[in-house]
Formats: C-alpha cells, sequence, structure tokens
C-alpha cells in the first residue's frame, strides 16, 4: 500500500515538474486541433492575447492572427505536421486597442487526442516584432554575420542556405497578377517558417532566396514544398527546379573574421542579378571558393596595411575662370599607371565589407601630404573619395572623427567626396555624419552624380556643398539633344537648390562652353588635365568668384 502510494506521489511530483519546467520555458500554452480550433489554453494567455482561456476555447486560432502574417502561420503548421516541430516564429494577434499584439510562438505536433498541434506563447525578446516581408540582401548579410558569431559561440548552430528557384520568373509572368503577389507570399512563407526567428529570411529577386536556419530543417522537404504550390499555381502546368546549397556556419573553416567577410561577399554575389556565383558554384565547393575569397580580402587588406598604392592629383577647374579650384585624390596600385583605376579591387572590397580600411588609409596619406604643404607655405584643396558602405560603418566614422582631430591644415583644404558604388541605407544617419564634417569646415560633395537609381533619392536626404555630375551625361550631352536636355535639368535643380556642380569627363572645349552655359560651376577631364602626381607648382587664384563656405 506503501509503495503505490508513495509511487503515486512521485508520478503527481513528475507531472508537477514537468509543468513547472514548461512554464519556465513559456508564458502561455495553446493546443489546436486539426482545424486550427483552440481546444485548450492555459498560462497568461489574457496578457499575451488579450482573451481568457473560456473566450479562447473554441476559436479558429488562425483568425486571431493579422491576415498578413496568417501565411507564415500556415506554413508554421504545415512544417509542424511534417517534421514534428516549427518556430519560434514572430507573429502579431488583433487586439480590441487597434494596436497588434506581437507574439513569439512555437509549436510542436502530437498524433494524440485525434491529432493537434500544442503552441508555446511568449513575449517577443527586445524590439523583435513580425517578419511581414523577408529581409534584403544587406540586412541578410548581417544576419547571417551575427548567426556566424553565435554559432561560433555555441549559443546556436546553424545553417545558411541559398536557393534558386529556376523558372519561379517564367511561371509567374503567365500568371495573373493576384495570383503571382499570392505564390510569392506564400513562398517566402514557407521559407521564413523555417528560419532562426522566423526572421532571418530574405529574397533576393530573380527566383533566389537565402535563409539561415538550424541544422536539422529538411531542405530537401521545403524544396518539395516550393515545387508542389509552383506547380499547382502554374496555369501551364510546367512549374520550377529547386536548386539549393547549404553551409554549415559552425564549421571551423569558417572562424575567424576574414572567413566571415568572405562569406558575406558569397552572399552579395550570389544574390546580384547575374550573380558572380551560382548555385552550381556553392554546390561544387563552397570551401574553396571561400578560401579564393579570403585570399582576395588577405592581399586587399595587406596592400592597406603596407601602403602598396599611390596617390594621383587631377585638377577641377573652375568653368568661368580656367582657375584650378582643387584636386580629386585618386588612387592607383603599385605597379599600375596613371590610367589604371582600382575599380575592381574597391568594388570587391565594399561587396566583402573591408572598404573602410581603404578609405581611411587614403585619408590618412592625403592629411600627411597637406601637412607637409602647410609646412612648405603653400595651399592646396584636396577632395577624398569615400564609399557610401563606410558612412553606414559607425567604427569607420569614429575612426574617421580621430583622425581628423590631427590634422592642423585649415580644414577647407580637405573635402569628401561621396561614392555611389555602394548604396546608402541609413540616410538619415549618413546626413547626421556629414553634417559633422561640414561643421568642422570639410565640404562634402556627391560624386557621379546620375549614375545611380537612388541619386534624387541621395540629393533630398543629404545636405552636400557640391554635385558631381557622372561623365556620362557630359558625353552625351555632345551626341544628342536629349543629352542636353538631361544635362540641363541636372544642372538647373542644383542652382534652384544652391548647390555647386561639377561635370565630370570633360575631355573637348564644346562640352566645357556648354556646362559653362547651363551654369555648371566646375569642370573635370582631360581637357583641363591628366591625372598627376606632381602638383608643386599648383598656387590658388587669388579670388574665387561665389566661393561658399561650408556651414
Amino acid at each position: 500500500m506503501n509503495s503505490v502510494e508513495t509511487s503515486g506521489g512521485d508520478i503527481r511530483k513528475e507531472r508537477d515538474r514537468f509543468v513547472a519546467f514548461a512554464f519556465s520555458a513559456a508564458d502561455a500554452f495553446v493546443e489546436l486541433d486539426d482545424q486550427q480550433k483552440v481546444r485548450y489554453a492555459t498560462g497568461a494567455v489574457k496578457s499575451l492575447t488579450g482573451m481568457n482561456e473560456k473566450n479562447l476555447t473554441g476559436r479558429n486560432f488562425l483568425d486571431l492572427i493579422l491576415l498578413e502574417d496568417r501565411p507564415m502561420m500556415l506554413a508554421g503548421f504545415d512544417l509542424a505536421v511534417k517534421s514534428g516541430r516549427c518556430g519560434p516564429l514572430c507573429l502579431r494577434l488583433k487586439s480590441n486597442s487597434g494596436k497588434p499584439i506581437r507574439l513569439e510562438l512555437r509549436g510542436t505536433y502530437l498524433p494524440i487526442n485525434g491529432g493537434g498541434l500544442y503552441l508555446s506563447l511568449n513575449r517577443p525578446v527586445g524590439a523583435r516584432a513580425s517578419v511581414g516581408k523577408p529581409m534584403d540582401q544587406e540586412t541578410f548579410a548581417d544576419a547571417a554575420q551575427e548567426a556566424i558569431q553565435a554559432a561560433h559561440e555555441g549559443d546556436r548552430p546553424a545553417v545558411v542556405t541559398m536557393l534558386d528557384l529556376d523558372g519561379l520568373t517564367t511561371v509567374m509572368e503567365r500568371m495573373a497578377p493576384g495570383d503571382a503577389t499570392s505564390l510569392m507570399t506564400d513562398i517566402n512563407a514557407y521559407i521564413q517558417a523555417r528560419a532562426i526567428g522566423g526572421e532571418t529570411a530574405a529574397d533576393f529577386g530573380n527566383g533566389k532566396f537565402g535563409v539561415v536556419h538550424e541544422a536539422d530543417i529538411d531542405i530537401p522537404e521545403l524544396g518539395q514544398t516550393i515545387i508542389d504550390r509552383v506547380l499547382m499555381a502554374d496555369p501551364e502546368g510546367e512549374g520550377i527546379e529547386v536548386h539549393a546549397a547549404s553551409i554549415d556556419l559552425g564549421d571551423t573553416a569558417l572562424s575567424d573574421f576574414d572567413n566571415a567577410k568572405a562569406l558575406l561577399y558569397t552572399i552579395n554575389k550570389f544574390s546580384e542579378e547575374n550573380g558572380k556565383f551560382t548555385i552550381n558554384d556553392l554546390q561544387k565547393g563552397y570551401k574553396s571558393m571561400l578560401d579564393k575569397t579570403r585570399q582576395k580580402i588577405l592581399a586587399f587588406k595587406n596592400t592597406v596595411a603596407t601602403g602598396a598604392f599611390q596617390v594621383y592629383y587631377q585638377p577641377v577647374v573652375e568653368l568661368s575662370s580656367r582657375n584650378v579650384d582643387h584636386y580629386e585624390a585618386l588612387v592607383r596600385l603599385d605597379g599600375g599607371g596613371v590610367e589604371d583605376s582600382p575599380f575592381e579591387m574597391i568594388s570587391f572590397a565594399e561587396d566583402a565589407g573591408v572598404i573602410m580600411d581603404f578609405d581611411l588609409a587614403i585619408c590618412g596619406r592625403v592629411m600627411q601630404f597637406l601637412e607637409k604643404v602647410k609646412e612648405q607655405k603653400r595651399e592646396l584643396r584636396i577632395a577624398v573619395n569615400l564609399s557610401g558602405r563606410s558612412l553606414e560603418t559607425p567604427v569607420f566614422l569614429d575612426k574617421l572623427i580621430q583622425l581628423l582631430g590631427h590634422f592642423s591644415p585649415p580644414r577647407h583644404w580637405l573635402q569628401f567626396e561621396i561614392t555611389e558604388s555602394s548604396r546608402i541605407h541609413d540616410l538619415e544617419a549618413a546626413n547626421t555624419f556629414l553634417r559633422a564634417l561640414r561643421k568642422l569646415g570639410h565640404q562634402v560633395s556627391l560624386d557621379d552624380f546620375g549614375a545611380g537609381a537612388a541619386a534624387f533619392q541621395y540629393l533630398r536626404a543629404l545636405e552636400v556643398d557640391c554635385v558631381k555630375i557622372d561623365g556620362i551625361y557630359v558625353k552625351e550631352a555632345r551626341d544628342s539633344d536629349k543629352g542636353k536636355a538631361f544635362l540641363r535639368s541636372i544642372a538647373s535643380l542644383c542652382i534652384d537648390l544652391g548647390i555647386d556642380t561639377v561635370g565630370e569627363m570633360v575631355e573637348d572645349q564644346p562640352s566645357a562652353d556648354f556646362l559653362h552655359e547651363i551654369g555648371v560651376r566646375f569642370g573635370q577631364g582631360y581637357l583641363f588635365g591628366k591625372p598627376t602626381k606632381d602638383i608643386s607648382g599648383w598656387r590658388p587664384s587669388e579670388t574665387r568668384p561665389g566661393a561658399k563656405k561650408a556651414s
């Protein structure tokens, strides 16, 4: 008798212990039947959902979720039935106040009581919110970097998988717009449901996707799910093929900073419309590819560390007087000539996230040169290029400000040109930094204006002193009336905004005359001088009509 009582007591203790452990991991629990209706709820459901257990019971759980988050919840249901579990997913529930209630949800499917989904609900950690849209390329690359760090710290072993849905664009082109949108919503939901936190998934466009997920996620099953959904939607019933390649972020080959950067470079190149790295490349040997990229990163860093580059200077003249106003600093690698631009190396450094070191090195080199100019009782004004990618790196901003703190010549001797080769995403933060530079007395220009899709967005959001009009427009103005009209419109806009302009790639007198005629203040190009290392004979003109001071 005693043994029976002891056994029963042990069972109750184990049950109580299980419940205690469960509630230490979640704020509330909800049990759903195979129709997604709530058949049991317990815990802090009132504070999480706005309804008590009684009001929840019998409700369709899907009806509680915001419409735009339902596809991911449905994908989670489907995943749990197939693999036994889903989540964590960040979702939003409706509320009487009108302000959505944010939840982090995990689910387990058990074939008991006729089959059902057992959900644990939690308040989201920090600022986590629902993921209504997949990440873009830049955000996904950052998420992958965070996952690498977490994997190596042992907190969260993870895998990054790149997906190429071959034929998806063709299928969507023959679908009705509404049906195509619905298909894309479902595909993104399938992928996000398998992502860590339901967040770390990206749609790169052109049928390419990326997802950071836990190691036990069944990627072939995900591919088949997508194939089935597309086949069902395709009016011609042809469907698509899904190709995937996965990289274990816990691999020791990715354990250092440079290899992490190499992985991010691979992600960036894969996501391009005509990606440099294809799924086949990744499948054949991503480690070899990463090793080659790592070698390029190390070579680049060695170039910076050893100063294996030269600085050439090309004049920028005032078109009204043809006096040299200042020079632009142009970099040439050791062993290259004046015409050998390191464009490919700089583009690689931007994609790999290591351009910051190069920008700081160039700034340091030019600043040292200007210090010598000051000692010689001369004056020079030089413009240095800064990558838009560097501007988005807080460490770079701190280091540049520190570097400028040691600069003794007049501030207006050193100007900065913001290049558009790498898109700036946080324009507000970038503008705050540009304001700081201008407040110190440095003039700031937008380089290659018009070459990128974001040019006018930059001009609206960033406070600059000057715009450098991309040389392609100067060349087109020589050949067509349309080119002249476009160039005139840019010049007119900048005049209205009170911003100086520089016409680039001015190679003949008619181009210079036209630029002056439409109000472009400065010109730069072979007509006025090629890049040169020796500018010791230059003296600034005594007067600079209409010269502006940085504000």
